[in-house]
């Protein structure tokens, strides 16, 4: 499957109800959830995660995300996701003599 058919089938899947990368391997067959959550955002739509606690194997308590999209629709100006917020600091040439 391509990525982009992941994406809308994933994008589908987590606008009716939340999931955790382990659900979406088990019922969708993506195995990368994280990278195309990323495609969609970097696409330019909203994906909330929250960071919940499960227990492992083991019966220890680990923190996994679950991934929900309120609605399908794209923003206006995509949220670029892994860039920090630009702020400018003045540097030697902006200085005032």
């Amino acid at each position: 499957m391509s990525e982009d058919a992941q994406c809308a089938l994933l994008l589908e899947a987590i606008s009716s109800r939340p999931m955790t990368a382990l659900e979406i391997l088990a019922e969708l067959g993506i195995a990368r959830a994280s990278a195309r959550i990323y495609d969609l955002r970097r696409h330019g739509y909203v994906i909330h995660s929250t960071e919940i606690v499960v227990r492992n194997r083991q019966g220890k308590p680990c923190r996994v995300a679950r991934y929900s999209a309120p609605t399908a629709q794209k923003l206006l100006i995509p949220h670029m996701p892994g860039r920090s917020r630009f702020t400018h600091r003045p540097g030697k040439k902006d200085a005032s003599p």
